[in-house]
């Protein structure tokens, strides 16, 4: 059992409000209220009011909230854990920024792209465990849930809130399989692209709906049958809103009455769990019973508030504290979510079962029997078969019939019941036969016209029965006119494709073989080829060998933090022990911290070398790409010159490189930034490389039905009217 963690972030502002300070150690803001100057009422209001929570984010990058709050969260995610981070503030507080980011901007990306990086980057690193990841995005907008990942993201029909053994689990919410860092990106910006946006005074695109991205963990460790099924949410909560400040009106108005309503039932709930009362008002609204097992339920919940601290904000300031401070109290009781996986349930069942049978075997031998535990085989069932006919005819005795087995048993039977039908049948047989001679000796015996009169007995066409082989009929023989035509030159054609005599074919072959023999005699005889060949590979073998070293040093890191894991679990049970003086383990716990410390510092040796290993391969990797660029750009050069001086007409290789690629100027640019992304920040890729899948996906707006869709129109028409 854990409390809530709750972060405060404040926004950048010119400067923070005069009643607003942050005491040096981060931990605690106090507010200095200014009383209403109201004649002859009185005035109980309080003059200062002081919070203390886990840290101030007062003027902290994007990386450093993601260390403070949410990186825990990730490594207890990858034991087992369930974890829920979401923000919470006033409108245009920096909720979306912090939980999302500038999804344009690489170094102003959130917590979630810099949770799926450390995420993926963890996995790889843990090869003892096979980790399958899977992703979900769900939208709640004016009081109805929507799957943002869904190829129709405007159905909502299927989507109920259930419960699922304790926790909380939207049912028909689909959960997109990803592969790596970049896929799982993709969908994170399909998803934020999707969401309910509007502008207005204080936030030129706030958020008018709350939001739920879901990374689901599968963890598998060797060949054992225990699974982990953990998940994390990150929650962005649309921002409360004054009206007299926001200036909304018309669709925008009704969208802020259902945020600022949904956002009073959760305080509600967080007070009713506060105070520890019986009922709890968890099913008021789709966000507290999404939000249930984030509020008090097995998960590790943070919470992030942020707060825009002006003279002018002043009130929705205290506002948040205080719901924070209430969040603060709130206790969750998370659990490591194991369960069993069927599938090596199975393989260890099946395993169990060729185990016994190899001890049955053992005792019939033993015993002197000889007993076979596997399926019946023809032959075996043929015996029992005979046995039984010899049984019914009164050849064989019931001593006679030895039935060692179950399965034995069994067969017997249904050996009885095969016996029983075959002479029913008979049986019935002999009836029907003995009934058709009788009616034939009282009636004539007329042939039978077969309908072949009028024609020549020898001649047979296509159809006609076939006398001579008694059953079938005749195939016959095609006249000559229905024949098909030969091709007047079949060596023309060789499996639908021009044959390699044809013109046009041979010079495509002639071309692509003279560029690939000038790019092998370009490496071999050019000297600037021949070096850049030499280094390539070089660095090749280097890069090879790293890898190599790379992967038993891993091997080597997990077995010591395992052998770490080990000594504190045999440590703790030593210390438990003492307590409840079962056992005078003193000087074997010396031990025990003996070997911790000698296996702590063999781990933190093992991560250096590991650390130095990856940036290693890093540089190494920069070089390869560096160096297969000049070799490629200086043989383009040299062959192009070769080509100008001798051109071959046809030859596509006249044509600049990305074009002959069949690249737009676009993709031209698009191709040359990766390059450079992966020369100066490589970790950047894969966020990069979503993005840019994202923009080739990007299609027409998506048109809701419903409530989503209608307030699309409304917008657009209040717009219109407004200019």
């Amino acid at each position: 059992r854990a409390a809530v963690r709750v972060f405060i972030r404040t926004r950048p502002t010119a400067g923070h409000a005069s009643g607003l300070r942050i005491t040096d150690d981060h931990k605690s803001v106090a507010v200095e209220l200014r009383k209403k100057d109201e004649s002859a009422v009185v005035n109980n209001q309080l003059e200062k009011l002081s919070f203390k929570f886990e840290t101030i984010l007062d003027g902290t990058n994007q990386e450093g909230v993601f260390l403070h709050t949410t990186q825990e969260l990730c490594d207890n995610a990858l034991m087992g854990y369930n974890g829920t981070v979401f923000t919470y503030g006033q409108t245009g507080a920096g909720k979306t920024y912090t939980i999302a980011g500038d999804t344009q901007r690489y170094d102003q990306r959130g917590i979630i792209p810099r949770a799926v990086h450390y995420l993926f980057s963890e996995i790889d690193l843990r090869e003892d465990r096979e980790v399958t990841v899977r992703c979900s995005y769900l939208e709640i907008y004016n009081e109805v849930m929507y799957d943002l990942l869904s190829e129709n993201p405007g159905t909502t029909d299927n989507l109920v809130v259930v419960d699922d053994d304790g926790v909380a689990q939207v049912k028909g919410l689909g959960k997109k399989l990803v592969a790596n860092e970049e896929e799982t990106l993709a969908a994170f910006f399909q998803g934020e692209n999707l969401r309910s946006t509007a502008s207005h005074t204080l936030n030129s695109n706030s958020s008018r709906s709350h939001v739920v991205f879901t990374v689901h963990l599968e963890i598998r460790s060797g060949a054992d049958e225990k699974v982990m099924y953990c998940k994390i949410n990150f929650v962005d909560l649309a921002g409360s809103e004054r009206t007299k400040k926001s200036g909304v009106a018309g669709q925008t108005l009704k969208e802020a009455m259902y945020i600022n309503r949904s956002l009073s039932f959760l305080e509600q709930t967080v007070n009713s769990l506060s105070r520890k009362e019986a009922h709890v008002p968890f099913r008021q609204t789709k966000l507290t019973a999404v939000l249930r097992d984030a509020l008090g339920g097995n998960c590790k919940t943070v919470m992030i508030g942020c707060v825009w601290g002006e003279d002018d904000h002043m009130e929705e300031t205290v506002s948040t504290l205080r719901f924070a401070a209430r969040v603060k109290t709130l206790i969750t009781d998370a659990n490591i979510n194991q369960r069993n996986d069927p599938t090596m349930l199975l393989r260890k069942y099946e395993r169990q079962i060729a185990e016994l049978k190899q001890e049955l075997a053992m005792r019939d031998t033993l015993s002197g029997r000889h007993v076979s535990y596997e399926d019946l085989g023809d032959l075996e069932k043929t015996e029992l078969r005979q046995m039984v006919e010899k049984y019914l005819k009164g050849e064989n005795s019931l001593e006679d019939m030895q039935v060692l087995n179950l399965k034995q048993i069994k067969e017997t039977y249904n050996q009885f019941k095969s016996v029983h039908q075959t002479l029913q049948n008979e049986l019935a047989c002999q009836s029907i036969h003995a009934t058709t001679l009788s009616d034939s000796g009282a009636g004539g015996g007329e042939g039978v016209n077969n309908g072949s009169a009028g024609r020549d007995n020898n001649e047979q066409a296509v159809g006609d029965a076939d006398a001579d082989l008694q059953a079938g009929f005749q195939v016959g023989q095609a006249p000559g006119h229905m024949r098909p035509e030969l091709a007047e030159n079949p060596e023309r054609q060789v499996n639908g494709t021009l044959s390699p005599s044809e013109p046009n074919g041979k010079a495509e072959v002639s071309v692509v073989n003279d560029k690939h023999t000038a790019f092998e005699s370009y490496k071999r005889s050019h000297k600037d080829g021949h070096e850049l060949s030499s280094l390539l590979k070089t660095l090749t073998v280097d890069l090879k060998d790293k890898k190599a070293k790379l992967k038993q040093n891993v091997l080597k890191t997990n077995e010591a933090k395992k052998q770490i894991d080990n000594q504190s679990t045999a440590l703790q049970v030593i210390r438990n022990e003492r307590i409840n003086d079962t056992g005078d383990g003193k000087f074997e716990e010396q031990e025990v911290i003996q070997s911790l410390r000698k296996s702590k510092a063999e781990y933190r040796v093992a991560f250096t070398e590991l650390r130095e290993l990856k940036e290693g391969i890093v540089s190494l990797e920069n070089n390869l790409n560096s160096t297969r660029a000049q070799l490629v750009s200086g043989f383009e050069s040299w062959y192009s010159s070769r080509l100008l001086a001798s051109p071959v007409k046809g030859d596509s290789s006249t044509v600049p490189n990305n074009q002959a690629d069949g690249f737009d100027q676009e993709e031209q640019f698009d191709h040359m930034n990766m390059e450079r992304i992966m020369l100066t920040d490589p970790e950047s890729s894969a966020f990069h490389a979503a993005r840019k899948a994202l923009r080739r996906k990007k299609a027409a707006a998506t048109v809701y039905p419903g409530d989503k869709g209608r307030a699309q129109l409304n917008r657009k028409l209040e717009l219109n009217q407004a200019r």
